[in-house]
């Protein structure tokens, strides 16, 4: 209340309260949906996005800008590699690397798939890494024999460890710069946290979806 705007600011404007439980209930709605088999998460999450706009809890313009372009974009190259991969054997010839590291034991094939999952996270966005890799967890799954869900969860997992570099996501570079951290930064603490996060998924892992 002590803040006064003496001029417009580029490109905002008030946040507007009156259409949060519209909104609210949209969103309860989309999981509601989605929890009772109704509908896919793709389904749902468009028809909610549908719902705001004719609620006007957002303007299509503004619905518009939120697309990050750059993010599909990746997606989809992503998903090229990923069947070039498949297509081309490179997908079996590093599943057969990999369960010859692990010695043909399936809790080794988790922990070498963690590994690269994670390394390839630490220099390429996640969404990346595991659309690269996800083929060659499945062709490793039937190389050794075993359930592809154990590997398919660890691969998301090892995906999501991008903590050891400040380009293994978009959040890291954004505090990188005005923290004044060090690339060795991060190397320290993101390290032994994707080494923790390895170990507990390693064993919860093929508990909660057996091989």
């Amino acid at each position: 209340r002590d803040f006064l705007l003496v001029s417009k600011i580029e490109n905002s404007r008030p946040v507007r309260h009156e259409q949060r439980g519209t909104s609210g209930f949209i969103l309860l709605g989309m999981v509601a949906v989605v929890g009772t088999g109704l509908l896919s998460m793709f389904k749902a999450a468009l028809l909610a996005a549908a719902m705001l706009v004719l609620t006007r809890c957002v303007r299509i313009r503004d619905a518009r800008r939120s697309i990050d372009w750059e993010v599909l974009l990746v997606i989809a190259a992503s998903i090229g590699l990923g069947s070039a991969m498949d297509k081309t054997g490179a997908a079996q010839s590093i599943a057969e690397v990999i369960i010859g590291a692990s010695a043909g034991s399936p809790v080794g094939l988790l922990i070498s798939l963690f590994a690269l999952t994670a390394a390839f996270s630490a220099v390429i966005s996640n969404m990346a890494a595991a659309v690269i890799l996800f083929p060659v967890a499945i062709a490793a799954s039937q190389g050794l024999g075993v359930a592809p869900e154990p590997l398919a969860v660890t691969l998301m997992i090892g995906a999501s460890t991008c903590f050891a570099t400040p380009i293994g996501y978009q959040t890291n570079l954004m505090v990188y710069g005005p923290g004044n951290y060090q690339f060795q930064d991060f190397v320290k603490i993101g390290v032994p946290l994707t080494l923790a996060v390895g170990v507990v998924t390693v064993l919860i892992v093929p508990l909660i979806w057996p091989f």
